[in-house]
């Protein structure tokens, strides 16, 4: 079954909300409330990290939307490139 991108979003958010950490290669999405020494107390952030050469990106987002979305668009260069 083919998801569309509408549907992939959505699955990957409601993955991350359940507190699953997404990784595709070098490239994750996470949850930064979940790990041990988080100094987040109010709220959540999200994280996309890649070390991919082809797509390096690091960067801690307020909103889960544009964190997957973000997490998308680097999955689709590092596919489209290998």
């Amino acid at each position: 079954m083919k998801l569309t991108k509408a549907q992939e979003k959505n699955l990957y958010m409601w993955c991350i909300h359940q507190g699953v950490n997404l990784d595709y290669g070098k490239l994750s999405v996470c949850d930064l409330i979940h790990f041990r020494h988080s100094q987040l107390r109010d709220g959540r952030r999200y994280q996309v990290h890649c070390e991919d050469s082809k797509a390096p990106w690091s960067k801690i987002y307020d909103d889960l939307s544009p964190a997957i979305e973000k997490f998308l668009e680097l999955k689709r260069r590092i596919k489209r490139d290998k």
